[in-house]
């Protein structure tokens, strides 16, 4: 027992030593029997806090519990408390200021402008108006305790799109939407300003009028100019866009086409008129010849000098014009040339599809992206270009031929297409690579996106004439605000397609 009793000693010392404990009284006797517990040694002394408690009311004990008593001191604090609280006249004193407190704060709540605190404030006051009990105060706390549980404040959310994420002041949060309001008007001015531009711009240049889809689209933004930031309307100014530019290109045709019906009608009425002078100088010749032949009158001699001088006039004339009428002839068939060349560019502009994936094709990303990078160097807009290259799709035509190849790259077009819904430019540059233009995406964006792409490509199932062939890809991407200028950012998206390429399938590189 004395051994027993020198280990817990020990065990005192060293756990004091080691948490830095000082020794007092009562911190030794905590330790001590902390420590006999351990080594299962039963003190009496460690046995007075409990054997004390247990003297008392079952309701002290509970309550002790709660307050979790440690010492002796503390079990005194709490006797002398209850003592003290036991004077008849201070607990009405203390009761009744504590009733009026109680309904201080629910006249508070009702002041708060939320229905159902208030009718359950309301509820409250009523209740202690009439016979105060313990069961009445404890319904009173349980409905409210009810009220927080269920308490949701959600509603708040809907405050988002006037500016109000969070805010526990109603005064705040009036003040923000007015400031929204304000502010609302001013950008409705912006938008109005800028549907005046947008609308001029939709307007064709060329063509007499605007086609039924651009005429409603001006009109839904003159009528409300906010529509400028609906993804929908988006969409249909886009399509709008194209629709004028086809009808100015139509028009042209058709211009170029009357011109180059007036033309070929203007050549053949020359050629005719050329002709027929040369037949009526014939004829004249003619009759010449055949009065030759008769010169026995006088008379005839003089219609013969006459006529004589009348046919070199005309064959002089005829000479004349004929000439004319030849370099005239050059004129309009060096005008038919133009006209020639000009359908051909017409027609040139007009291909703007790859014609394997449907996608846009070199020439056109080069305009979008000039237009881009203006928007960039004008307003600021950052841009991003992820390039998406097919590993291994020369081996795949090599070994299964071109169509398998042609096949593979409308799949991925159709994939890529599906993972663009936000208005990505995308065209097909080069025989194996998929280009797109993301605007105001930063690089972690750039990189979801991507990875979503790559997935989908390689969890497709590519199957040509009953074959299954693996395609993997890779993508690099670069921002244009890492970026000295624009070749810079091409080049480094192209340096990490290479790099993502040589470290196999479906990697991804940005900067």
């Amino acid at each position: 027992m004395a051994s027993l009793i020198s280990d817990v000693i020990k065990d005192v010392f060293q756990e004091a030593s080691q948490k830095k404990i000082t020794l007092t009284p009562d911190n030794y006797h905590t330790l001590f029997c902390a420590a006999a517990a351990r080594r299962g040694l039963s003190a009496m002394e460690c046995k007075k806090l409990e054997n004390y408690i247990s003297k008392l009311d079952q309701s002290y004990q509970n309550e002790l519990k709660k307050m979790n008593v440690r010492n002796i001191d503390e079990l005194f604090a709490f006797i002398s408390s209850r003592l003290n609280r036991a004077n008849p006249t201070d607990i009405t004193k203390i009761s009744l200021a504590q009733t009026m407190l109680l309904k201080r704060i629910l006249h508070a709540i009702n002041l708060l402008h939320n229905t159902k605190a208030k009718d359950l404030a309301n509820s409250s006051i009523s209740m202690l108006d009439g016979v105060i009990s313990v069961d009445s105060l404890n319904l009173i706390r349980d409905r409210w305790f009810d009220f927080v549980s269920h308490f949701d404040d959600n509603y708040i959310k809907r405050l988002e799109k006037y500016g109000i994420k969070q805010s526990d002041d109603i005064e705040s949060i009036i003040s923000k939407i007015e400031k929204f309001k304000d502010n609302s008007k001013e950008q409705d001015l912006k938008y109005l300003k800028i549907c005046d531009l947008l609308i001029a711009a939709l307007v064709p240049s060329i063509a007499p009028s605007a086609d039924d889809d651009i005429a409603a689209v001006s009109e839904h933004l003159r009528q409300d100019p906010a529509l400028l930031s609906s993804p929908a309307m988006e969409d249909d100014i886009k399509r709008c866009i194209l629709k004028r530019v086809r009808l100015d290109q139509n028009e042209i045709k058709h211009k170029i086409a009357i011109l180059d019906g007036i033309l070929n009608s203007l050549n053949t009425q020359i050629q005719d008129f050329a002709t027929t002078l040369l037949d009526n100088g014939s004829m004249v010749d003619s009759a010449i010849f055949d009065m030759d032949s008769i010169t026995s009158i006088d008379d005839y001699n003089t219609i013969k000098l006459k006529l004589q001088n009348t046919s070199n006039s005309l064959r002089s004339e005829i000479k004349a014009m004929g000439s004319k009428l030849s370099d005239d002839s050059k004129v309009i068939n060096n005008l038919k040339e133009r006209v020639k060349e000009l359908e051909e560019m017409i027609a040139r502009a007009n291909i703007q599809k790859d014609e394997i994936t449907g996608l846009n094709n070199k020439s056109s990303f080069e305009m979008e992206l000039a237009s881009i990078e203006e928007a960039n160097l004008k307003y600021g807009v950052d841009y991003a270009i992820m390039i998406i290259g097919i590993n291994g799709l020369d081996d795949t035509s090599a070994k299964y031929g071109a169509n398998a190849k042609d096949a593979i790259l409308s799949t991925m077009a159709k994939i890529i297409q599906n993972r663009c819904l936000n208005g990505e430019f995308i065209a097909r540059t080069n025989t194996d690579e998929f280009v797109i233009l993301v605007a105001n995406l930063d690089t972690n964006g750039c990189v979801n996106l991507a990875q979503m792409m790559l997935n989908d490509i390689s969890g497709y199932k590519f199957r040509y004439k009953n074959e299954h062939i693996i395609v993997g890809a890779s993508c690099g991407i670069a921002i244009r605000s890492s970026a000295n200028n624009q070749t810079d950012m091409i080049q480094r998206a192209n340096l990490r397609l290479k790099s993502a390429r040589s470290e196999g399938l479906n990697c991804i590189k940005a900067i």
